[in-house]
């Protein structure tokens, strides 16, 4: 193991819905994620996967229990702050890529730094270009997303999602939307980013196949982490 821990929660609590009817939705999870290494939830519909994506993500706060991304204590932060370090720290990536269709590539992959407002308007387009080259799309990054694959699509939403540079990358059904073919090579794509350059990537999913290629199978189960398997690298 690692001394160095891009993202550790301790012991998350969440309720959902109203009093009278609450339900324990996350009971007690704790994970930790070390750079370089690719980590999948795993369990049936319900089970609290996408609850727990929700609170690592910071677009929801936990009842109970800590968090911590690239050394920075997140439980408790206003909004305003949640937001910055949502921005700066985390990249999110979704079954439906959620792109603007009648925006080019390049300026859907420039979205997250706008908000961020880092980089100059001539950074931006060198960084969104330099993103959609290392994605393999370096040929299309002028050309409106509705006119693009959805294979295409999903990597231009792998290149939004590494706009900032993040430390951790979330992912939910990243290739649920994807046939099989299309599937496997967005999810080497971002292995391989991955490895190269040192983030964590945790995503929840289905495919059995592509849950098997990560270093961390985490099944949970009624709002609680019931296993954690490591798989040998490649």
């Amino acid at each position: 193991m690692s001394d160095q821990i891009w993202l550790s929660c301790r012991d998350l609590e969440r309720y959902l819905g109203e009093e009278d009817s609450r339900v324990h939705a996350l009971r007690g999870v704790s994970l930790d994620l070390e750079p370089a290494t690719v980590h999948a939830v795993v369990g049936p519909s319900g089970c609290g996967k996408s609850t727990l994506l929700y609170i690592l993500g910071l677009l929801d706060q936990p009842d109970g229990g800590s968090l911590t991304i690239d050394g920075h204590a997140i439980s408790g932060l206003p909004d305003d702050e949640l937001a910055r370090k949502r921005n700066e720290l985390l990249g999110f990536i979704f079954q439906f890529h959620f792109l603007l269709e009648d925006f080019t590539a390049q300026e859907n992959v420039m979205i997250p730094m706008r908000r961020l407002g880092r980089l100059t308007e001539s950074e931006m387009l060198a960084r969104a270009a330099q993103l959609l080259g290392e994605v393999g799309l370096g040929a299309k990054l002028r050309r409106p997303s509705r006119h693009l694959s959805g294979g295409e699509q999903q990597r231009v939403a792998i290149a939004r999602a590494l706009a900032n540079n993040p430390r951790v990358i979330l992912a939910d059904e990243p290739t649920g939307n994807l046939d099989a073919a299309n599937s496997n090579r967005a999810f080497q794509l971002l292995k391989k980013i991955v490895r190269e350059e040192r983030k964590a990537l945790l995503l929840v999913t289905h495919n059995s196949a592509i849950a098997e290629a990560c270093d961390w199978i985490h099944e949970m189960q009624d709002g609680v982490i019931v296993g954690s398997h490591p798989r040998e690298h490649e």
